[in-house]
């Protein structure tokens, strides 16, 4: 079968597949599948998915049993040792899986749950009287609609309404359980916290300002802004080939319909080659929901400037319509997961951007990792935003910070996905340049989402003093006052863009979409075999031609030279990275 991480240079069928890790972590029968489990309902056990916090908002009356409710439930993967050795060996130079990307159809065979497992979870959502229950073609989610009385049976759960920030949604009022025959096949069961929702990392489209309240100037200016095609100049592109053997996506919820029209205006209106596009949503019913057009647009003009030209954009949403009781459509993690799983199943796209998160101490960490795991097996690069609260996310006297401004100073915190050990956390500088867009230096963007996790563990490939996590990872520009990103957008109502024509745009939610236009250049001139960034970027980050920045801070990090939780190693140059990728062996070519 074709191996889709190698643009199907590479032919790896089951077979080769085991020999890999038979040779490799010395283990037989990493296929053999657990035996389906009965539906025994005598006892209970406790899921991953707790009780959400809820001291900042006011209850307002348990869920009536006929409410309609959609859940996704999260399956465990198998043979989570040999993933976790799996994985480290991908990235091992002189290891014989180094860069051996799979398959999804054998990413599934080896890690993913069986079909026996999915079936057991989805016959007891039919007993439980779940209707439009789907198993994922990966069979790591199993989806269904249902009723509050059909979910508080099923898993033992009390769900009720509250309203917080202006904001009403429901939530699990004690933990989620599953019949102990099942608990060792259901993870998480997602869907009964929609009071918590994942929020984007840019300007808000109602506070987006036209393109000519700041003009670029003259020498070492700090009020620049850049079309997107300027920041190639500006990281040095060189003579590095465009990303034009790369699919990319954006990933996200609602309506993409009108970022996918601005990036065709962007491209026509700069005299830029059409990038191909598409828009895939894990459900059937069509958004109304536009309020992300600031972010989609200006996350796929980003990755198209800096990347040059594409194979293809995908983005990837749930389109799910608008609720006014939750205030948005798929920012809940049950959507989201949808979205991060469909796009590792489809196993498409080579570098995907998040521009999104949810800090940790307001949220469920941990939610996707399972997915993005499978991801980095396949060779694929999730990017995500850290965040645009500096390493304060948290709320304030129960309010939620705005991007660009602290929350509790008394809380140190960091956003997911960011966090997840199977994602690139991106930070965001405050660029200066010449007026011909010359590189002259960062500094750390005193918003720039950084600091250590609160759950995820340290990676193997992450050298750190703490126990868990350090985020960011890389930096780029970000800031939307000093150098802004100019980008065009269609008016459009209920988005909050008053009329179509050149807008400025920032937050770390561009920082990313730039690291994945420029991860996406290197790949393509690497034939796309790198891989998930990390590791690599880590093992030779002493002699990576990062911009390191040293100067700024993030409220409490300071950027120091190397590493830092302000910008973690910096930018990348372009030409210098494709330079020393390709006269470094072991960052792309397994040495032996």
């Amino acid at each position: 079968m074709k191996n889709e991480s190698k643009g199907g240079s590479r032919l790896i069928n089951g077979k080769r597949v085991m020999s890999l890790l038979a040779l490799t972590l010395g283990i037989q029968g990493a296929l053999m599948a657990q035996s389906a489990l009965g539906a025994d309902a005598s006892s209970w056990a406790v899921t991953r998915t707790h009780v959400p916090y809820t001291g900042d908002a006011a209850f307002q009356g348990y869920a009536a049993d006929q409410e309609p409710v959609s859940i996704t439930v999260s399956l465990k993967l198998r043979n989570q040792d040999v993933l976790q050795d799996f994985t480290r060996e991908l990235f091992r130079p002189g290891s014989p899986s180094f860069h051996q990307f799979l398959s999804s159809q054998d990413s599934t065979a080896l890690f993913a749950p069986t079909q026996e497992q999915a079936k057991a979870v989805a016959d007891y959502l039919a007993q439980q009287g779940f209707t439009h229950i789907d198993i994922a073609p990966n069979r790591l989610l199993v989806t269904a609609d249902g009723t509050v009385g059909a979910a508080r049976n099923a898993f033992r759960t009390s769900i009720g309404h509250y309203t917080r920030r202006g904001k009403d949604g429901i939530v699990n009022t004690s933990e989620v359980q599953v019949p102990a025959a099942l608990s060792q096949t259901v993870d998480q069961v997602l869907g009964f916290n929609t009071l918590h929702q994942a929020r984007v990392f840019s300007v808000p489209g109602s506070q987006i300002k036209p393109a000519y309240t700041v003009v670029s100037t003259t020498g070492n200016s700090a009020a620049h802004a850049y079309y997107p095609q300027e920041f190639a100049t500006v990281y040095d592109a060189g003579t590095t080939a465009t990303a034009s053997k790369t699919t990319v996506a954006v990933l996200g919820w609602g309506s993409m319909t009108n970022a996918q029209t601005d990036l065709t205006k962007f491209e026509s209106g700069q005299g830029i080659a059409a990038v191909p596009t598409s828009i895939v949503s894990t459900v059937t019913t069509t958004s109304k929901d536009d309020s992300g057009q600031g972010e989609w647009g200006m996350d796929a003009q980003a990755i198209v400037g800096a990347a040059g030209s594409l194979q293809k954009l995908i983005f990837y949403t749930d389109g799910g319509t608008y609720s006014s009781r939750t205030g948005s459509s798929g920012a809940s993690n049950s959507g989201l997961l949808q979205v991060i799983n469909r796009a590792v199943s489809d196993n498409t796209a080579k570098v995907l951007n998040m521009s999104w998160g949810l800090p940790e101490c307001d949220g469920a960490p941990g939610f996707a990792d399972s997915a993005f795991a499978l991801g980095v097996t396949q060779g694929q690069t999730f990017s995500a935003a850290t965040g645009d609260n500096g390493s304060y996310p948290c709320p304030l006297n129960g309010s939620a910070p705005e991007n660009g401004a602290y929350g509790s100073t008394t809380q140190l915190s960091v956003n997911y996905p960011a966090s997840s050990p199977y994602v690139v956390a991106v930070g965001g500088t405050t660029l200066n340049t010449s007026s011909t867009d010359s590189y002259v230096s960062e500094a750390s963007w005193p918003y720039s989402g950084g600091g250590v996790s609160a759950s995820e563990a340290t990676p193997s490939w992450q050298p750190s003093g703490y126990a868990h996590r350090t985020v960011p990872d890389v930096a780029f520009d970000a800031d939307w006052t000093n150098s802004p990103i100019i980008v065009y957008f269609t008016a459009s109502s209920t988005s909050g863009i008053s009329q179509s024509g050149y807008y400025l745009n920032g937050g770390t939610s561009l920082a990313s979409p730039l690291f994945v236009g420029v991860w996406a250049r290197l790949e393509s001139a690497n034939n796309n075999g790198l891989g998930f960034a990390a590791p690599a970027l880590y093992a030779y980050a002493s002699q990576f031609p990062f911009h390191d920045v040293t100067t700024g801070n993030n409220g409490y990090y300071s950027a120091v030279a190397g590493r830092d939780n302000a910008t973690g190693w910096g930018s990348i140059d372009i030409q210098a990275a494709s330079s020393f990728i390709t006269a470094t062996p072991g960052f792309n070519t397994a040495t032996h």
